[in-house]
């Protein structure tokens, strides 16, 4: 009977493994338990910052309502997204017509409530999550989640090491996943732009003309990182499309989501340099604390916000 049983285990198992994400549930809502699922043969040893960084990507796939989140996996990831294992400090993805191009940050605040007033400020501007990591941050020892709320000063976080093989426990608390002390988190990953694909598909067989598509996008972007309290920043970047573009916004957040600088042009033209918008932008008015810089642009197509970049006025 025992040995009968642990067959019955082992098969259980090997079916968990193999079986896709999909088969958990329906694609299209963050509730979904199947968007946080890796099955164990898409995992590999130290994959914990890229599975929650896959995670993120999916969320935003979601939130944005374009392309099949099922298509971005771990595998397809490894390549562009890390080197000899470890995860890059920033790098794209391109998603069935838009690149998510992410980028790192690090945690300024000493102690927890500071660290999770910190996550709280990013995840105003970030709906999809964040990726949080820190050496000895978990019990396993370093290790990184996807933080996706927070709740009455509690964190919510999709981890790896309960969402893997036999395990599917979606959104959890943080005291309920591996890690330990929030403060011992010190860098983050963030979805920093969202712009159109450039990648071009195979052509109709259709006799009627194919439409073009927008290819929304902005190059040679000049966003802050730091800024010293009553010092100016020239912000810079020029706005392209093949369609006319219609409106070009940019503007600071402060931590609560409201925008405290903002200007906006109607080009109707296909290029723009959001340097013409500088002079109202004024960094020298802000007080110490966090922003985002943000600079969304609008064509005949769509509209998408083009930089989307923390910063903090020291």
């Amino acid at each position: 009977m025992k040995k009968r049983f642990t067959t019955l285990l082992i098969a259980l198992a090997l079916l968990v493994t193999v079986m896709p994400a999909p088969a958990f549930a329906a694609q299209s809502s963050l509730d979904d338990k199947a968007v946080y699922y890796t099955p164990a043969s898409d995992y590999k040893s130290g994959d914990c910052i890229l599975t929650a960084s896959k995670i993120m990507i999916r969320r935003a796939c979601i939130i944005k309502g374009r392309g099949d989140w099922t298509k971005i996996s771990n595998e397809s990831l490894r390549s562009i997204a890390t080197i000899f294992g470890l995860l890059l400090n920033s790098f794209k993805v391109d998603v069935e017509g838009l690149v998510y191009k992410v980028d790192c940050g690090y945690f300024n605040g000493n102690g927890d409530a500071a660290r999770v007033k910190e996550i709280e400020d990013l995840l105003r501007v970030h709906p999809e999550g964040i990726v949080v990591h820190g050496d000895n941050a978990a019990v396993s020892g370093t290790h990184g989640v996807l933080v996706v709320s927070v709740k009455n000063g509690v964190l919510y976080a999709a981890d790896s090491s309960r969402n893997t093989g036999l395990n599917n426990k979606g959104i959890q608390k943080w005291e309920d996943t591996t890690m330990l002390n929030v403060s011992r988190v010190t860098k983050y990953w963030y979805i920093s732009e969202i712009n159109a694909s450039t990648r071009t598909k195979p052509s109709s067989t259709s006799s009627a003309a194919a439409v073009p598509t927008s290819t929304l996008k902005i190059k040679s972007v000049k966003a802050p990182s730091r800024v010293k309290k009553g010092k100016a920043f020239t912000i810079k970047g020029t706005v392209k499309s093949n369609k006319k573009i219609k409106k070009v916004t940019v503007q600071v957040l402060d931590s609560a989501g409201t925008a405290v600088l903002k200007a906006s042009k109607k080009p109707n033209a296909k290029s723009y340099s959001v340097k013409k918008l500088d002079s109202k932008i004024k960094f020298k008015k802000l007080k110490r604390g966090s922003y985002t810089y943000q600079v969304i642009a609008t064509d005949s197509v769509q509209t998408l916000t083009l930089v989307n970049k923390p910063f903090n006025v020291y």
